[in-house]
């Protein structure tokens, strides 16, 4: 890869997540640490990126690409496919006497078409999951709290009491980025907080990704890759190493 070529799509990276490190763009790009370093003083210099200790972060006004899309309709056509096969296979992971959480995030939204037959009851703090789940019939419950309009999704004080008091087998829940050293990450302060209390209450949590989300780390981290089962579709393991992952956490590679 040319240097042109390894800048571009380290901007790339930072500007998605928010924040990467060191050693997730060594893993991602498949070159070396002080080649990573040059590349990051380079465009640090350039005033393209902020470099910080251990890594680098995006500019202020340039925020992660997922968190300036304007709703959910937006994300649809990005990494579909390997949404689809996701979910469809996150779904299978679901018994019938299984007592559910569904986070918010498009690839969660996509189990509601492969769970019409489900017996099992679910709680969801998304507005478009529940409506797709209650028209199949589906037992679903929805969180009561605020309403944010980009995402469609439940978050706030309330919706946090509530969740304390259930205690879900098993939690299925998107993220922005997934980084060895920052686990599983979102930018926005509110979901994070969200996010993290739905992973407490979950016996086993899944993470659903699609390929692009790895080697990022967005602002805030809400679980880390040892309390987490992640599930991807592998579409571009030829260009990324997924060893590192699995070596802390299970990983389903589709």
């Amino acid at each position: 890869m040319l240097t042109e070529e390894r800048h571009s799509e380290i901007l790339r990276i930072v500007n998605l997540s928010g924040a990467v490190s060191v050693q997730d763009l060594v893993n991602y790009l498949d070159i070396s640490e002080s080649t990573v370093r040059r590349d990051l003083l380079a465009l640090d210099r350039a005033g393209q990126l902020k470099r910080v200790h251990g890594g680098a972060t995006a500019l202020k006004d340039n925020n992660s690409y997922e968190a300036n899309m304007e709703n959910l309709q937006d994300k649809y056509s990005f990494h579909m496919m390997e949404k689809r096969t996701i979910a469809q296979f996150a779904a299978t992971q679901i018994k019938n006497d299984d007592f559910v959480y569904l986070d918010s995030g498009s690839t969660v939204e996509q189990m509601a078409d492969f769970l019409v037959d489900s017996e099992a009851i679910f709680i969801t703090n998304s507005i478009p999951l529940a409506q797709k789940l209650g028209r199949s019939r589906v037992k679903v419950h929805i969180l009561p709290g605020r309403v944010k309009g980009e995402t469609e999704a439940i978050v706030g004080s309330e919706m946090r009491d509530m969740l304390s008091r259930y205690h879900f087998t098993k939690g299925f829940f998107g993220t922005n980025g997934i980084s060895l050293l920052e686990g599983c990450t979102t930018p926005d302060d509110e979901e994070a907080v969200c996010k993290r209390a739905a992973v407490r209450q979950c016996s086993v949590c899944y993470v659903l990704a699609d390929s692009s989300k790895f080697g990022l780390a967005s602002y805030i981290t809400f679980a880390s890759l040892s309390e987490v089962k992640i599930i991807t579709a592998a579409k571009t393991e030829g260009n990324f190493n997924y060893k590192p992952y699995q070596k802390i956490t299970e990983v389903y590679l589709l």
